[in-house]
């Protein structure tokens, strides 16, 4: 059984980063456009199967226009593989590690009965935007040159935040998500 392909003159439904959906006829030779994350055209679907994540490229062959390239499931699904849940002992040894009986960066509020750190928290980090050295013109212009599909500048981005360091595990992954959410050129 072959899988169904996007013709002319059908509906589509996208599947953005954010969560957003938006509602697309299918037309030949128009440019789609969807939203900050970029324009492409129509002919570039037409054909292709439905069900899969798409991720626009910037400038094919020199030209002015963007295309669209199928995301192999590898490639989306490896953070999740390569990820795995810390154990929240290991984190409580590696900041004890780093603290080398000085006293620790972040406030530790939750302990069990023995007095011993459970869990700590960001209750004393002040994330404003001064954290982010990088600026928003600099973003911007690294989103102009379209290098990559968006992985590179959020990598940029998580670079350049002066108290990464300091986040925990939860309020990091919250942070990449959000960055993720704003700036990957990926949709379904």
């Amino acid at each position: 059984m072959q899988p169904e392909v996007v013709w002319p003159g059908v509906h589509v439904v996208l599947r953005l980063p954010s969560g957003s959906h938006t509602v697309h006829e299918i037309k030949p030779n128009t440019t789609i456009s969807v939203g900050k994350y970029g324009t492409f055209q129509s002919n570039f679907l037409i054909g292709r199967p439905y069900h899969y994540t798409y991720e626009i490229l910037d400038q094919v062959d020199g030209s002015a226009r963007s295309g669209l390239r199928i995301v192999p499931p590898t490639e989306l699904y490896a953070d999740i593989k390569d990820e795995e849940a810390p154990n929240p002992a290991d984190l409580e040894e590696e900041e004890q590690a780093d603290t080398n009986g000085k006293e620790a960066r972040a406030q530790f509020e939750i302990v069990d009965q023995k007095g011993e750190v459970l869990l700590r928290t960001n209750r004393n980090i002040v994330d404003d935007a001064r954290s982010q050295t990088m600026t928003m013109k600099e973003i911007e212009m690294l989103k102009a040159e379209g290098k990559g599909s968006g992985r590179d500048l959020i990598a940029k981005i998580l670079d350049s935040h002066s108290a990464l360091d300091q986040k925990t595990a939860f309020a990091l992954a919250k942070y990449t998500l959000r960055k993720t959410k704003k700036y990957l050129r990926r949709f379904t």
